[in-house]
């Protein structure tokens, strides 16, 4: 997660203006001394100890006050100890020291405008109790808007609340803050070890927002060399990525609690002696294909050739692929005019070898979550193939969820969960060694009309199982 800068710094409209230096440049080559000008530190410290708020509905009230207003529970000065580092802010930026202004009031005022850096004070002792009056739960992920582990660790997860704020990776951090200030909970997806971040969760914790940490992938350190990208070979060796999981999981201490995708990842977190729940994932039910729809493209089955989607996503599954590769080769050697493949997502080199053969190749670079739907609704089959490891069998089966719910069916390796959704031969299939990969590849292009019942019993799977609803 990046804070988000504004491109147009606001600057002072004077020599003078609050929180700034007079540039050297029009005032002599000598720049003033911080002693001279600088008001002592402990006068500021005592400016915040006595400020008293008094509600006020005026919207151009200064951010720090907009804080109050949205948690009255909390005394002012500790609002003001809450948001900021006073005196690592000052050593930062002595001309702040030197405006006489309190640290939290410039920063929101001009800082953040000027892409100023904010201190994080760290977790703060507080004698008081806090009586939260916000009833919103406050969805928050790393990931950028179009990541699927927003879509559904975040975006879907939030319909089964009423009351809620969802908010992505690049966010600014001043919105960030004032959800924070007005939930009562915040559910955080996969956050990234970096100071935004450190700075979120520590300030929930400070004013007494329950924080619940949301993995949708088993990233334990013992499990690195079976991450995707180690597995795939990008450049990053076992040790680089370890030490990356080491680093996030020092996250673990701030949860109260956590939320996970799969019954695996769950049972890796026990040992945390904290409070863990499974919500597995799930798609709504207004993305789901209508019937007649399905009905159609199947229906054009015997006049056209069989149609075979494969979603990579991300380059991190090279080493997942290579199962139904040798397959797909060996299909486009035999029955070169009888398929075609599109390719969704990073899949780097994956088409050129089928390309000799069968000429009917598509590749399609990564799309948002509607445009992907839309693509796959347009095929007849999808494949999911994944190694037989810790990390992949405790991943959820989101590629039978989304395939399911526009009608199309999807061979899988026999992954945990995977198995759980797929009974094969009914709606799905599960395949294991690439002799059983070719064989139902070679049976769907020589007789398609199998796919018919198989699809509409997918999408059917799908709505029964795998779509939430409001609570």
């Amino acid at each position: 997660m990046t804070i988000k800068k504004t491109s147009n710094a606001l600057q002072p409209k004077s020599s003078s203006a609050p929180g700034t230096l007079k540039n050297s440049s029009t005032v002599g080559s000598e720049t003033p001394k911080l002693e001279q000008v600088a008001p002592p530190v402990g006068n500021i410290v005592a400016k915040v100890k006595t400020l008293k708020f008094i509600p006020s509905l005026d919207p151009n009230k200064k951010f720090v006050e907009q804080l109050m207003r949205d948690r009255q529970d909390i005394e002012p000065d500790y609002i003001y100890r809450c948001v900021i580092n006073q005196q690592k802010y000052f050593e930062k930026y002595p001309d702040v020291l030197q405006s006489g202004m309190l640290a939290a009031d410039h920063y929101f005022t001009y800082g953040f405008s000027e892409s100023r850096e904010i201190k994080r004070p760290g977790l703060l002792k507080h004698p008081q109790t806090f009586d939260i009056d916000h009833e919103a739960t406050l969805f928050l992920s790393s990931a950028p808007r179009r990541d699927g582990s927003f879509v559904y660790r975040c975006l879907f997860q939030s319909h089964k609340l009423k009351k809620n704020l969802v908010y992505h990776g690049k966010t600014e951090i001043l919105k960030l803050i004032r959800a924070i200030f007005n939930c009562k909970e915040l559910i955080f997806s996969r956050p990234e070890h970096n100071e935004t971040s450190l700075y979120l969760i520590e300030l929930a914790k400070n004013i007494g927002v329950k924080v619940i940490l949301d993995y949708d992938d088993l990233l334990v350190p013992e499990h690195a060399e079976y991450l995707g990208h180690v597995r795939s070979s990008d450049g990053r060796s076992v040790d680089a990525a370890r030490n990356n999981i080491m680093g996030k999981s020092a996250f673990l201490l701030y949860a109260d609690g956590f939320r996970c995708s799969t019954e695996l990842i769950a049972k890796a977190m026990q040992h945390l002696s904290k409070p863990v729940e499974v919500h597995k994932n799930q798609i709504i039910a207004s993305m789901v294909r209508p019937k007649q729809d399905c009905v159609v493209r199947l229906n054009d089955l015997p006049r056209r050739k069989l149609k075979i989607l494969y979603l990579s996503g991300t380059a991190t599954h090279k080493k997942d692929y290579s199962i139904a590769q040798g397959p797909l080769v060996k299909l486009a050697q035999r029955y070169p005019d009888s398929f075609e493949i599109t390719f969704l997502g990073n899949t780097g080199s994956h088409s050129a070898p089928i390309e000799i053969f069968n000429p009917h190749v598509k590749t399609i670079s990564r799309v948002d979550f509607n445009e992907m739907l839309n693509v796959i609704s347009q095929h007849d089959i999808a494949l999911a193939p994944l190694e037989n490891t810790v990390f992949n069998n405790a991943k959820s089966n989101i590629k039978f969820i989304e395939c399911g719910s526009q009608g199309v069916p999807v061979i899988a390796s026999p992954r945990d969960e995977f198995k759980e959704a797929i009974t094969h031969g009914v709606n799905g299939w599960l395949c294991e060694s690439q002799g059983e990969w070719f064989t139902l590849l070679e049976k769907l292009v020589k007789d398609p009309k199998i796919l018919h019942r198989v699809s509409l019993k997918a999408r059917e799977s799908v709505i029964k199982q795998h779509v939430l609803g409001e609570q």
